[in-house]
This record gives structure tokens, sequence and C-alpha cells, in this order.
């Protein structure tokens, strides 16, 4: 451990960074803004001296520019001069990057940048800062709220591989810099005292993952292998799900405030300000379902412009007669009604009322993580007065169908939470609080600077490779495919299918999909018949997403698994769509050529084909709304924008065939754009011949030659 009493000097952003880049040492950036440290100035510089004190060089860089641009070339320097430099901190009203033209690098944003506003239709992210890989043009800024337009520029790399990481400290409405006083001696403590990952709780909330028990009961199997200290005679691994209490946030937010509690894994939904747990608990008898009726009712009629026009059109629809409307507008029921709306939802009140043990909080869930704007959920645990120092959150809606446990186990070996918050490359994924938190590492062989060591040398990655714990083989695996090691396919295809550990099969599949090679088919179609649900799922998505007829054998023997489970089946099924319809149902009727059709298995086959009947219908709808002459402008556009989230293969021929037919502009940079979303598609080539002939050709405008570069860069 170095010197605990070395100095870490506050400087201003125009001072020269040359002496403390040139250093050699590890080093760690503070960026606070004036008031920030003019109000906490004293805690800045202890939190500072205590990183110090672990080793980790640290600079205070007070931000004079109120650019992101500025700030963003300032972290490059300390990068470009200093490989040791690992990241920064955001302390305070820090400009916000508002990223446009980049909506393929977030899981799951989709909005129409033309139709909505920017502030909306941008997705807040500081990648901006942490991937010096990436390029932007600047658009346009709005100081009222510090947010910092740009584009992704189309000649830029495509996909996020952050060089640092970072983290944002900002708690809305303190005036007086009280609250962040507060926390940042919490953070001091915390690294003054580090403590183990001892106990974990993860919770499932109404909806997710298709409310599939599967799912749950393999992540706890999965999690019990990475965190294998937890698997003990003393309970180490919680799991609540939303179905366990009425209303399940008491449960939740009571075991969050558990001392025992280190790391809470929270799936659910959710929007800014809360976290959206709970449902309506199922009826029970004819009673529970007539309340439950009236419940429904009186939420639509309250809310509605034309009470007696609702009122009809329900009591004629459904059948209900008018007295199930009683109450809707009494001022007791209104206030019972509104109690249990509330009640189903974690708000900023509910986290007040409990002192949240948990130190680090994951919340799998959309726009929890929204730092840009004045209040924000996981803001309130973080900075508020219970023990949570550090959360990962998303600022725009995230996708459920993530890996999100991902290398998760490492915290228990001492990883920064920033350093893992690089492996979850998401444009929308942040760590709230302090990046820098670390638990203290498990006794043992093994701990974050043998990681990060290893990181350095082909040598000793592939020799972690054989340790015996899933997420340290998971690391390795990931820095290899990133170094692009030379025989880096075949590893993870041997790898895949030698494994005992589900979470490093899944990391073989997922690093696999970003070299869509040969070994990527094989082992997703192996993977549709894994033992992990989650693995069994990603190949289901994978086989949506890339199309190739070789894949179709497996997914025919999975649709029509009579134990398929639920969420698998959703995505295997959606998957139908996006191959050949004749080849699947030669492959069914392969399938049940020597099976019993009389009992259920015939069930299972009619129903197939239907699916199969029933998906390619939107496939050959798509294409004639795109492709048609006497379509609207509206109709066209809405189906092009579908696209993006409908990857039909077996019509990638004549969208490219339309496209080069020189449709106008608007239609152009649409389908041009929606094409990008392609980049697993065995057929993605024709799309990179397509638009490699508009960039060489006079009849198209610079717009679209423009798009046609993007999307080459993300197909290639």
């Amino acid at each position: 451990m170095r010197n605990k009493n070395i100095i870490c000097t506050v400087i201003a952003a125009a001072v020269s960074l040359t002496s403390f880049a040139q250093t050699g040492k590890t080093c760690f950036a503070i960026i606070a803004d004036s008031k920030s440290i003019a109000n906490a100035g004293k805690e800045i510089n202890l939190y500072s001296a205590t990183l110090c004190s672990e080793g980790l060089q640290t600079v205070i860089i007070e931000d004079t520019w109120h650019n992101a641009d500025s700030l963003r070339n300032k972290l490059f320097r300390l990068y470009k001069d200093n490989q040791a430099f690992e990241g920064a901190v955001f302390i305070g009203d820090i400009p916000v990057p508002m990223i446009r033209d980049a909506q393929h690098m977030s899981s799951a944003f989709k909005m129409d940048q033309e139709r909505y506003a920017w502030h909306r239709s941008s997705i807040p992210s500081d990648r901006f800062y942490e991937d010096f890989d990436l390029q932007f043009e600047f658009l346009k800024p709005d100081t009222n709220n510090l947010y910092f337009y740009y584009s992704l520029k189309p000649e830029s790399a495509q996909h996020i591989t952050p060089d640092i990481y970072t983290g944002r400290i900002r708690i809305p409405g303190d005036r007086d810099g009280s609250r962040l006083r507060a926390y940042l001696s919490k953070v001091i403590d915390a690294h003054k005292n580090p403590e183990r990952v001892e106990e974990l709780l993860f919770f499932a909330g109404h909806g997710y993952n298709s409310e599939s028990m599967t799912a749950r009961m393999d992540e706890k199997a999965s999690l019990l292998q990475q965190f294998p200290q937890l698997n003990r005679q003393e309970n180490g691994l919680e799991y609540i799900d939303y179905t366990f209490g009425n209303p399940v946030k008491n449960m939740l937010l009571s075991k969050l405030s558990d001392e025992d509690i280190d790391i809470a894994l929270l799936h659910h939904h959710g929007s800014t300000d809360a976290e959206l747990l709970d449902a309506e608990d199922a009826a029970v008898g004819v009673g529970q379902q007539i309340e439950s009726i009236k419940l429904y009712l009186r939420s639509k009629l309250s809310g509605s412009k034309n009470p007696d026009a609702t009122k009809k059109n329900f009591m004629e629809s459904l059948g209900v007669p008018e007295s199930w409307f009683d109450g809707t507008f009494d001022k007791e029921q209104m206030a019972k009604d509104s109690t249990f709306w509330t009640d189903l939802d974690v708000l900023a009140g509910d986290v007040a009322k409990y002192n949240v043990k948990a130190r680090f909080i994951m919340f799998d869930a959309c726009f929890n993580g929204s730092f840009h704007t004045n209040e924000f959920i996981s803001g309130e645990y973080v900075f508020g007065p219970g023990r949570t120092i550090v959360a990962q959150a998303n600022t725009v809606n995230s996708l459920q169908d993530k890996f999100p446990d991902e290398m998760a186990g490492l915290l228990s070996y001492g990883l920064r939470v920033g350093e893992w918050n690089k492996k979850v490359c998401y444009l929308e994924s942040h760590i709230i609080g302090d990046p820098t938190f670390r638990f203290a590492p498990v006794p043992g062989d093994m701990n974050a600077d043998i990681l990060m060591s290893a990181a350095r040398s082909d040598k000793k990655l592939l020799k972690l490779l054989d340790y015996p714990q899933p997420d340290v083989q998971s690391w390795a695996l990931s820095q290899l495919t990133g170094k692009g090691y030379k025989d880096i396919s075949n590893i993870l295809k041997n790898k895949y299918f030698s494994s005992p550990y589900g979470a490093v099969r899944m990391e073989a599949l997922k690093q696999l999909a970003l070299l869509r090679d040969d070994n990527f088919i094989i082992v997703t179609g192996a993977a549709l018949n894994d033992s992990y649900e989650l693995v069994r799922r990603f190949a289901a998505v994978y086989c949506q997403e890339s199309g190739d007829p070789r894949l179709i054998p497996a997914l025919i023997k999975a649709v029509t698994d009579p134990n398929i489970s639920k969420r698998v089946n959703y995505h295997a099924t959606d998957a139908l769509a996006y191959f050949d319809k004749e080849f699947l149902l030669k492959e069914l009727d392969k399938r049940f050529s020597d099976v019993d059709t009389t009992n259920y298995m015939g069930v299972i086959y009619r129903e197939t084909v239907k699916k199969i009947e029933r998906e390619h219908k939107s496939v050959s709808s798509a294409v004639e709304t795109i492709t048609g002459k006497d379509v609207s402008d509206k109709d066209r556009m809405f189906d092009i924008r579908s696209i993006r989230n409908n990857t039909y293969h077996t019509a990638i021929p004549d969208l490219c065939i339309y496209l080069l037919t020189a449709p106008g502009e608007k239609t152009e940079v649409a389908l041009i754009e929606a094409l990008g979303w392609f980049n697993y598609s065995y057929n993605r080539k024709k799309i990179i011949d397509a638009c490699s002939k508009i960039i060489g050709s006079e009849e198209y405008s610079a717009a679209a030659k423009t798009e046609a570069l993007r999307t080459i860069r993300r197909l290639e």
C-alpha cells in the first residue's frame, strides 16, 4: 500500500495535468462543479485522500468549462498519457451528453428521433466520456439543463468498448451540500472498513421475464456458482418474488434494511421516480373476481374525460351492471383505490422510511438511473441516509432479456464496481454513486489485482480459463475476445461444450455472437437445448437475429418441446417468422415422422403449423407495405421502423431491391437505418452490398450516403 499521507491536490480545469499523467501510477479523476467544491470541499479532499491510501492516485478537477467536449478531451489526455488511468467520478451538475443516432448501442431504446422532442429521443449517456473510440458530431447545447446533444458519426466505431469507467454523484435539491457531505462521509467510511460479500438478495417483479419460474430457479443455481461462498448452511442467498407479499414493497424494503444484505439484484419494471414491482393479487373465488373487476372499472372511469360514455361502453362490451361503477368518485373509496395503486410501486417517500443497508444495488429496470432529471429513484437509495454506496441503473428503457448478472461474482474478489460496469456495455447503463467502491476480497488465491494484471497477458488469461470459478473464466474469455486472440472462436466453442457452469456457457455464447462465424451457429443450435434457461433464451433470441437456415432443426425441436419454458417459448415462437416457411414446415414434418400424433403431441404439431403460418403473414405484410406503390407515407414509415425489432432475414433481398430503386430520401434514410439492425443476419452481406452501391451512386442524397456508411460500419 502506498503512503497514506499522499497529498491529492485540487486543481483548476485549465491547469496542465502532464505531471500527474506521467507518474505511472494507477490514476483516478474527481470532477466536481464549483458549487460542490464550495459546499463539500473538505469531504471531497478526504475522499480523494482515502482513494490515494488504497493506491489509487487521485486528482480533483474543478469543472470550469461547463462543456462536455472540453471534459471529454481532458479525460482523453489523462488516458492517452497514462494507460493506468482508470476512470472518473462526476460530482454535482457536470455536463450530460445526450446521444442521438446510436440507439443500436442501447439494449431497447428505439424512439423516433424526428417525431419526439430531443430531450426525450436522445439517450443520456456517460459512455460518451468512457469510450474514446466513439466519434461524435456536436449538434447543440441546452445550457438550462447542462445537456449537450451529439450524433454518433457514421465512421465511428458502432459498439461500446469502454476505456475507462465513470460514476455520477448528483443529488438534486441539495442546496447547501449537506446531503453530499453526508454521502461522501459514508463513502469514506465504507472504503476504510471494507466488507466481504456474505449475503445476496435477488428480486423478481411483476411481468418480468414472463414471470418464468424456470428462469428464477436457474438464476439462483447460477448465482450460487458465481458466489460460491453463499452456498453454505447459513442462508447466504435470498429470493423475493412479487407474489410473496401484499404489498411486496414492504417485504422488499425491510429485507434491504437487513444488516446482512451486501448486494441486491432487483429485476423489475421501472420509471424515473418509481420501481414498478407489484400487481393486483390473483382473484380467488367469484367474490374476489367481481371486486377485481370493480376496481378495474373504477380506475377506467376516474381517468376518463367522458365518464358517461366510458361507463356505457364498458357496460355494453363487458355486460356489467351500472352498480359495479359505484364509489368511483366517492372520496373514501377514491382514497382506498389510490392507496392500493400506490402500494404497488416503490416511491421516494417509501425509501425514506427505511434504513437500507445493501451496499450495492443493481436496478435491472427502465429509467431508474435517470441521473439527469430532478428525481431518480436509484439516487434515493444511494444518497439517502442508509448504507447503500453505489448502484447500477439505466437512464432510459432497458431490455428484459439481458445477461444481468454477468460476471457479478467478480465483485467478491474486490473488483471496483466501475470496472465491472465496463463489462455491461449498454449506452444506458450507469454507475450511480462512487464507482471506485469495492468489497473486501473473499479469502483465497484470487483477487481483483490478479485479474487486472492477467488482462495484460494472453498467457495468464489462458491459464485463468481453468480457474474453478465461473466468472473468472468468463472474465478471461471476454478479455481474449476483446484482444482478438488468434484462436478465440475455437476456444469459445470448446469452453461452451465443456463447461459445467451456466454463466460460462452464457459468456461463451455471447462472445461468439460478436464473431458471427460458423462456431456461433453451431453453439447457438446446441444452446437451444442447454440446461440453463438464460442460455436457451439467448439462443432463441440469436435464432431471430441470425436467421441462418442451419438453425431450423434445433429451433423446431425447441418449439415442439412440451416442457419448453415460458420465456424461451416467447422468443422461439417469434423466431419462426425469421426463417423460410417451407423449410420450417419440412423440418416440422421430419420431426414428427415417427411421433404418435393422436395424443397431445398431435396438438403441439398442429399448433406449431398455425404459429408458422401466422408469423409469416407478418413478414409478407411488412414487405408489401414497405415496397408497395399505393401505401401512405405514414404506414410505410411505421413498417420500416418496425423491422428494427423484427429483422425478417428472408425479406432482405426484396427490401434491398426496393431500396436501390431510389424511392426518395426520407424513405431511403429510414430503410437504410432500419437495415442497420440486421447486424447478426446471415444475409447481412446483401445489405452491405446495397449500401455500397448507394455510396457509389449519384442518385442518392448525402443524407442517404451517410446513413449507408453508418449501416456498413454496424454490419461489418
